[in-house]
């Protein structure tokens, strides 16, 4: 039995023994997370529109993590040169005597119009520079001549002076009206006063009636359903449709259907509107619904509604079109499957402009960024951590990992076209191993190094064992076991003797 005892504890002395000189080595031994390649490329849209890049904006090797940044810049504006940057807006306002109709308000239905066009050419102004705009009003029948369109007049060429712009719209409200409503003449009278330089050309219309005439000479009364005025609706919508595949943006609002609008001008004249259910049925034909219009965008409005639509939703409209905006903005980022399986992902704050996905989503990988509309000179970023879930993991050591697989972007442009860009590069890293300290350092050399690394995040300040010192410590377990066991056997055989 004493040889047993004797036998065990040299066992355990030496289990001991082997088990302070694997920590000692163990301690020795460190990890980091390196940053191997900072950004991904720098992807150009189309069209000079802008770029999307991804970049490692922040580290800690130490703590095994990196933040990461998916920027998407919309560099319209300061790419173009100045003649692209001039956006003209023509002004085509209805000038019939059903403008003169007195509504609910005790204005009339042209007091009101003017009044708000004046609002809104002044925040058009004020919100954008690179700006002329201009004034057309139609009215009666109108047919094409050698020099002209009739019936639609010029009352202001585009202009960069906004003073002139109010005058010319307080001059338009003290001008008598004139029977007839050939939308078509006005908008194919804008059409000419563009200049041929301008590639942002812009169409505001407001109008109040049912087109009963166009430039082909179509014309009739009253009558909306009467042949004539069915040709001079299919022909202002066939007007609409190509001057916005023409690149021409248009913005229509239709005031005065409704009853509480009155059929009395201020005068006291009472006048023969049509019915109120035809004219619906006339103007979906020519100008769509809101929701689907035929050209642009479409508002229709009461006359209560008039200043609101002209002076927020149609004011919100030509601002982004002479933003060059990208619109209908969609970020779809990949992850590899080395990130899903050793990596913790969390967003860093909320994205400077639209919403993003809650989580990664664990059937496709991905996280989806809704942006919606990115105006000129407007920049998009998102931020997320990526944290390492095990410095120990042997099967990541000395591997570079790519932080994303691919980037989708999907975006449709001021002309209605569609694009989709792919950033297939990506910011890199890598878990290495970090050289031991040099065994003729004191501890008092090596503490004051640490010191002096404070800030750098080079080196972990914690020590992490190896996988190899760890098989080392279990094999000598195991052996201590083994013996242990064989002794006690060996003893008791003896002793049996």
């Amino acid at each position: 039995m004493k040889r047993f005892y004797k036998v065990t504890y040299f066992a355990i002395v030496v289990y001991l023994l082997i088990a302070c000189f694997v920590s000692t080595s163990a301690a020795n031994l460190q990890t980091k997370l390196s940053v191997i390649q900072n950004a991904s490329e720098t992807k150009e849209l189309e069209n000079n529109q802008g770029y999307i890049s991804k970049t490692i904006v922040n580290s800690n090797s130490s703590a095994g993590e990196v933040t990461i940044e998916l920027k998407l810049e919309n560099t319209k504006h300061s790419t173009e040169s100045e003649t692209y940057n001039t956006t003209e807006i023509m002004l085509v306002i209805d000038n019939s005597p059903s403008m003169d109709f007195v509504t609910s308000s005790g204005k009339t239905r042209k007091e009101i119009v003017i009044s708000s066009a004046k609002e809104l050419v002044n925040s058009i102004f004020n919100s954008v520079s690179n700006i002329k705009i201009g004034l057309v009003d139609f009215h009666g029948s109108g047919f094409l001549d050698s020099a002209s369109l009739y019936n639609a007049t010029v009352r202001l060429e585009l202009t960069d002076k906004k003073a002139n712009v109010i005058d010319a719209l307080d001059k338009q409200l003290a001008r008598s009206t004139s029977s007839g409503t050939n939308i078509d003449a006005g908008l194919q009278r804008a059409e000419k006063n563009f200049s041929k330089e301008c590639k942002n050309k812009i169409i505001v219309l407001l109008t109040d009636g049912v087109p009963n005439a166009d430039v082909a000479g179509n014309s009739g009364g009253n009558d909306v359903t009467a042949e004539e005025n069915i040709k001079a609706q299919a022909s202002t919508k066939a007007t609409l449709q190509r001057l916005e595949q023409e690149g021409f943006h248009i913005i229509s609002m239709m005031t005065g259907m409704s009853e509480d609008d009155g059929n009395t001008d201020k005068n006291g004249t009472t006048y023969d509107d049509g019915n109120l259910e035809d004219n619906l049925k006339a103007v979906e034909n020519v100008f769509g619904t809101m929701q689907n219009p035929t050209a642009g965008k479409y508002y229709l409005a009461t006359s209560a509604d008039v200043d609101k639509i002209i002076n927020e939703n149609i004011l919100n409209d030509v601002v982004e079109q002479v933003q060059n905006p990208i619109n209908t903005v969609k970020i779809v980022d990949y992850f590899p499957e080395e990130i899903m399986e050793n990596f913790e992902f969390s967003y860093v704050g909320a994205p400077s402009i639209g919403e993003v996905s809650e989580n990664i989503d664990s059937e496709t990988n991905t996280i989806t960024w809704d942006i919606e509309t990115l105006k000129g000179e407007e920049t998009a970023t998102l931020k997320y951590k990526l944290k390492i879930k095990d410095m120990q993991n042997q099967e990541l050591l000395n591997k570079v990992i790519s932080t994303n697989e691919k980037v989708v972007l999907t975006y449709i442009d001021v002309q209605e076209e569609n694009y989709t860009v792919t950033l297939e590069s990506s910011p890199k890293i890598k878990l290495e191993e970090v050289k031991q300290v040099q065994e003729d350092k004191t501890e008092d050399k090596i503490q004051g190094q640490i010191e002096d690394n404070k800030g750098d995040d080079t080196t972990a300040p914690n020590n992490i064992p190896q996988t190899g010192a760890r098989i080392i410590f279990e094999v000598c377990t195991i052996t201590v076991a083994i013996v242990g066991i064989f002794t006690y056997f060996k003893c008791k055989k003896l002793k049996d003797i």
